[in-house]
């Protein structure tokens, strides 16, 4: 039984690993390619298609600033690196959520968008505050 269960949590892991590796490895593949024509953007035509490839553009873009904003927030201590790095998402969270007020037609999306903003301004105060009162 304990060689089973041995076997499995290593081949458990192996494929985890296999597949962590091939995700990085297509994340790598698609830097720099022109994503214009992928999916449901493929035949998009006039404005619409046009105010809509507009928003996914502004959506990668907000979200390659949250993803490198979280890579280098760093800090003296776990809780401070936390603070920072919290930051940065709540920012994210914030900038495609003004992303959807300025594109989004559903009077529903637009309320839980100005919600996120709402509320990922107030956490992200609430960590300023923290960091300075905690010398961050």
């Amino acid at each position: 039984m304990r060689k089973t269960t041995t076997l499995l949590a290593a081949i458990a892991a192996l494929a985890l690993s296999v597949t962590t590796a091939s995700a990085q490895s297509s994340q790598g593949a698609m830097k720099g390619m022109d994503h214009s024509a992928m999916g449901g953007m493929k035949g998009m035509k006039g404005m619409k298609g046009d105010h809509n490839m507009m928003a996914m553009n502004e959506y990668m873009t907000a979200m390659k600033k949250m993803d490198q904003a979280m890579m280098n927030a760093k800090g003296s201590t776990p809780d401070v690196t936390f603070a920072r790095k919290m930051m940065a998402h709540h920012q994210g969270a914030i900038d495609m959520a003004q992303i959807e007020l300025r594109h989004g037609s559903d009077a529903d999306a637009k309320k839980i968008a100005q919600k996120t903003i709402d509320e990922n301004t107030k956490g992200t105060s609430e960590l300023e505050a923290w960091l300075k009162s905690h010398g961050g």
